[in-house]
């Protein structure tokens, strides 16, 4: 599948593994047609076309937003190989049918033994995620920079989170708007946050081969378990 991809699939996708990637592997992350189209070299339309393509392949998901940027979803390439597997499951289901027939006596046995690993698991709380604006892409994008700020060894304080709430509200009241800003911040590698700046478009090609070597290596990191 890899080697039918098209020069503006990969232009696109290697574009979104790299602002999701400045966007801690978030699930859901957001990005203009403007900002892809300078990391890509796309035009508009070859940005429409590519993540359709991509969409069609199961390698991305998106999500229209209307007239603010589109939220993005990077696929595992795991993901896309569950059809062949459950397949290949199936095709052994009557043998491993009648095996498991023949061992239930075992099976039953062992499922009245206690399993302590099950209750550790049950009793683990999940940390509550922490909600700073009531925009879920937003907040996601604001935690985003907060975790930034902690990998650069500049966490904030709650006093400075306030502070940049503040400098954000003053800036834009476009949710969207907030979202560019804190994402221009993060691939600048800023502290603080600024208006947005205005940037001429710039050819940002790969090479095929680099393509692939990124792609497997994105996936073999976040595979699903």
């Amino acid at each position: 599948m890899l080697n039918n991809l098209s020069t503006g699939q990969i232009a696109l996708w290697y574009a979104l593994m790299h602002i999701n990637n400045l966007c801690y592997w978030q699930e859901w992350f957001t990005v203009s047609n403007q900002v892809l189209s300078i990391q890509s070299g796309l035009s508009r339309s070859g940005i429409l076309k590519a993540r359709n393509e991509l969409k069609q392949l199961d390698i991305i998901d998106f999500r229209p937003r209307g007239t603010q940027s589109t939220a993005y979803k990077m696929i595992p390439m795991s993901k896309s190989t569950q059809v062949s597997t459950q397949e290949g499951k199936q095709d052994g289901a009557q043998d491993s049918n009648q095996d498991s027939k023949q061992s239930s006596g075992t099976i039953n046995k062992q499922e009245t033994k206690p399993n302590g690993n099950s209750k550790k698991g049950i009793s683990k709380e999940i940390p509550e995620k922490k909600v700073y604006f009531p925009d879920a892409l937003l907040n996601d994008a604001f935690l985003g920079f907060i975790e930034f700020r902690k990998k650069i060894k500049s966490p904030m304080t709650d006093h400075a989170i306030d502070l940049i709430i503040k400098s954000l509200d003053k800036m834009t009241s476009d949710n969207d708007e907030k979202i560019e800003i804190i994402n221009q911040s993060i691939v600048n590698g800023w502290k603080g946050v600024f208006p947005l700046k205005k940037q001429g478009q710039q050819q940002n090609r790969r090479s095929a081969g680099n393509f692939y070597d990124e792609m497997k290596e994105w996936a073999n990191e976040h595979e699903c378990n």
